[in-house]
């Protein structure tokens, strides 16, 4: 019956990669993310994980993203795109709501270069990027791959979709730039996205104990106060 139960309630992951555009016929995002090992994955990490391609516009995104969070409810939500000037996996720290100028796949901007999403001006992922960069680095399993954090997403559908992400659902979002496939094969970049999937799966789960341990000792105080009232003696009128 445990077996069964695990099944029925296992933690759903979600990784997007781009499709194809301009000076990308062949978007490395998604050649990379389509060769994630799905099924050695859920079974090691007890998830189900759904691999997702996105194509290059602002209306997709702003259609999709929030449609997928209302969907999957993931444990964790990994956006991967590709950069042309990215030499290592590049982790993105934050995203912005407005600036967006740069045409998508159909010569289209979002109106006033503004996500649609409703946020702060900037918001920052609460993933700690840099443990995540240190653990993957330090790792002997991916000597010839190299992670970095990186401040500035590129003001197109990379920092598009990773804004409206972040709207969301912050505490479990992340956002990877991935090079090219002359700098990391699309087999390389698949390694390394799913050791950042691992890294930032503890994380969550780490966050999420700790959570759920605060909250019960804020519920365990309240039923103590709440239970110390009937028991004071009446005041004398």
């Amino acid at each position: 019956m445990g077996s069964d139960m695990d099944f029925l309630y296992k933690p759903m992951v979600l990784v997007t990669g781009f499709g194809p555009f301009a000076n990308h016929p062949v978007n490395a995002s998604w050649e990379a993310v389509k060769l994630i090992n799905k099924d050695e994955l859920e079974k090691r990490l007890n998830i189900d994980l759904v691999l997702l391609e996105i194509p290059v516009t602002y209306e997709n995104v702003d259609e999709f993203v929030p449609a997928l969070w209302e969907t999957y409810t993931p444990k964790l939500m990994i956006h991967v795109g590709v950069c042309s000037f990215a030499n290592e996996l590049t982790l993105e720290l934050q995203a912005h709501r407005k600036g967006y100028q740069r045409m998508d796949y159909f010569d289209k901007c979002p109106p006033n270069h503004v996500c649609t999403a409703e946020g702060a001006i900037r918001i920052q992922t609460k993933l700690d990027v840099e443990r995540i960069c240190q653990q993957f680095n330090n790792g002997n399993q991916m000597k010839n791959t190299i992670a970095v954090t990186s401040k500035n997403a590129g003001r197109y559908l990379c920092e598009y979709i990773y804004y409206t992400s972040l709207s969301i659902d912050k505490t479990r979002t992340l956002f990877v730039h991935v090079p090219d496939t002359q700098i990391y094969s699309s087999e390389q970049t698949a390694r390394g996205l799913e050791r950042i999937l691992e890294l930032c799966l503890q994380q969550v789960n780490e966050n999420d104990t700790t959570n759920l341990t605060d909250d019960m000792k804020k519920a365990s105080l309240n039923e103590k106060t709440t239970d110390a009232c009937p028991c004071q003696p009446a005041t004398n009128q």
